[in-house]
């Protein structure tokens, strides 16, 4: 219970006061909800690898793996990023990956998120628009392959 409170507050942090450049009030409302929910997060590590970065024992960021690869979850909060925190989750993640022998990532980034992703390695494979409680937002499909020739 302690790390989903935990991570919806980092997640609404990120959503809210992280993207407020690349999506307007109602799309982050909609993405977001309107207030942190801790209910909605309380098994958020159960059924994958889930990775937490903390300062000084609050979580600060995380990252998530289920076992085909997929990304699902990756956020930093907003007044903490840029200062290598996703970069040192994206490592753990894929060392994971290729421990499990995970052969290609995949995600959905967010607008803001996609310029992350792009400098840890990963292509878009297509944009997209997905509709949040009827209200559209952009998000890329991204992959990353950890093949070793």
């Amino acid at each position: 219970m302690e790390d989903g409170e935990a991570a919806a507050g980092v997640f609404f942090d990120a959503v809210h006061n992280g993207t407020a450049d690349v999506y307007s009030i109602e799309q982050r409302k909609a993405w977001g909800g309107a207030t942190p929910n801790p209910t909605g997060w309380q098994n958020i590590f159960e059924n994958t690898a889930g990775f937490v970065a903390d300062i000084d024992g609050s979580m600060v960021g995380f990252m998530t793996l289920d076992a085909d690869g997929y990304i699902d979850l990756a956020f930093v909060r907003a007044d903490l990023s840029g200062r290598g925190i996703g970069q040192s989750l994206h490592k753990l993640i894929e060392a994971r990956a290729v421990a499990d022998g995970i052969k290609i990532l995949t995600t959905e980034a967010s607008k803001k998120a996609k310029p992350f992703f792009m400098r840890m390695g990963w292509h878009v494979d297509q944009e997209q628009v997905v509709i949040k409680k009827g209200i559209s937002l952009t998000n890329f499909k991204m992959s990353k392959s950890l093949a070793t020739n």
